[in-house]
């Protein structure tokens, strides 16, 4: 057995490191890292390539006529570590998101710019929901989440100091207010006829809901957590998604559904840090409490609006409502008209119309003192002098008729103010007229 050495210079050549200087690579056939690169043949002698991860390259040569190498020195060249830079592009890449097909559309959507550098990446932000403080708690208030509109992916951004973060916030609040007023006016064209108008479109964060006093949960770490819903009305409901409807499927197919007509907004105030407002909706089985979060005190003044404007618009677009009860152990029809107040007819007949019903009382609204229940089935109503506290049996929870009935008296009201703010803005102007 015989040690064979060829390499491209019959002395052993040293090279130049950056950091470490000068150095001579000796290795054996059990120090070669990476795999066989390649293998050639020439003049009876096998040329192997191979590389490790401190060299560019190693060159060994062997004899074919059964020698066995088991050490050389071999010129190398020294190569600067490259994995902080692939690592680089590998968390580029991770960060954000891609939006498969555009909004209400099957087709993908319209691309961006182009990044202008490889270490550059675009987030498309529309229906997006900004937040602070939601899945990410930070004391400092340095940090801005942005969640994707199927709320899977996230990018949370922390900034210098809370003034930076809140100049940021700002910024990005506005340009997603923008982009969701476009959307609203999108949704309208196409879901008219599946929805109805849509009113306001928004991201809000809740926690369980509470039914009749009682939580939902009875985890308390679930009490204190905030969950992202995407909120809508329209003109007769508010509706919760667990995520932004991008099509007309996931519109009808939302969370959580309450009527306006029976929905109340009961009470909005600040929490510390967080702006909060609660909702009310009576239902069959009571009432259900949503305990609703908003980001700034504009989102609050603006989903409070267009609640208050969406129960009474949708009072107006009912008019009228009947349901059924028992007064006095009579079986009986109580019907609610935004116009004429509150009439009782007798239950009518199979095959018989309510005109044809016997009317056994009917009061305007203005004449209502005081009204009250107990929760469970009995609705009391106090229109004063004789008729006082009249009792109707509604044979299920009376909080939907009780909220109908507030929401009634709330929109004539607004549409009386309404009425004498015109009236006054009139007089102003004839007695300008009549000193010109």
């Amino acid at each position: 057995m015989k040690l064979v050495e060829k390499v491209s210079s019959d002395e052993r050549s040293t090279v130049q490191n950056n950091d470490k200087g000068p150095y001579t690579c000796a290795f054996t056939i059990s120090n070669i890292i990476i795999a066989l690169l390649c293998c050639v043949c020439f003049c009876n002698v096998f040329v192997v390539v191979v590389a490790c991860s401190c060299c560019l390259l190693h060159v060994l040569v062997c004899a074919t006529d059964g020698v066995v190498v088991t050490w050389l020195y071999v010129t190398v060249k020294y190569l600067r570590e490259v994995r902080p830079y692939f690592r680089k592009a590998s968390i580029i890449s991770e960060v954000g998101w891609e939006l498969q097909r555009g909004f209400l559309s099957q087709a993908p959507p319209s691309p961006g710019p182009s990044p202008p550098r490889a270490d550059t990446r675009y987030l498309p932000l529309q229906l997006c929901h900004l937040a602070r403080n939601l899945a990410h708690l930070d004391p400092e208030n340095r940090t801005i989440e942005l969640h994707s509109p199927d709320g899977v992916h996230s990018c949370v951004l922390r900034a210098a100091d809370p003034t930076e973060a809140g100049v940021w916030f700002n910024t990005l609040h506005s340009a997603l207010h923008a982009l969701a007023a476009r959307a609203l006016l999108h949704a309208n064209r196409l879901l008219a006829a599946l929805l109805g108008q849509l009113q306001h479109i928004g991201w809000l964060a809740r926690r369980p809901h509470i039914e009749n006093g009682r939580a939902s949960s009875e985890s308390s770490e679930e009490l204190e957590r905030w969950q992202p819903v995407f909120g809508a009305i329209t003109q007769r409901e508010l509706r919760l998604y667990e995520s932004a409807p991008w099509s007309p499927e996931a519109w009808t197919t939302p969370l959580e559904v309450c009527p306006l007509i029976s929905t109340r907004l009961v009470s909005s105030s600040r929490q510390t840090d967080v702006i909060v407002f609660s909702v009310r909706c009576g239902t069959g089985e009571g009432v259900v409490t949503h305990q609703l979060r908003a980001e700034t005190h504009r989102d609050l003044a603006n989903w409070a609006r267009m609640l208050v404007q969406g129960c009474h618009n949708s009072v107006q677009l009912q008019q009228q409502l009947a349901c059924r009860c028992s007064w006095k152990g009579q079986p009986c029809q109580l019907v609610l008209n935004y116009e004429d107040g509150f009439t009782l007819y007798e239950a009518a007949p199979s095959g018989m119309s309510r005109n044809e019903s016997k009317k056994l009382w009917s009061f305007p609204f203005e004449r209502l003192k005081t009204s009250a229940d107990d929760g469970q089935r009995l609705l009391w109503l106090d229109f004063g002098g004789d008729e006082s506290d009249i009792e109707l049996d509604m044979e299920c929870c009376p909080k939907p008729i009780v909220f109908i009935l507030h929401n009634f008296l709330s929109a004539k009201i607004h549409r009386l103010e309404s009425q004498i703010c015109c009236a006054s803005e009139i007089t102003n102007v004839n007695k300008s007229s009549s000193q010109l």
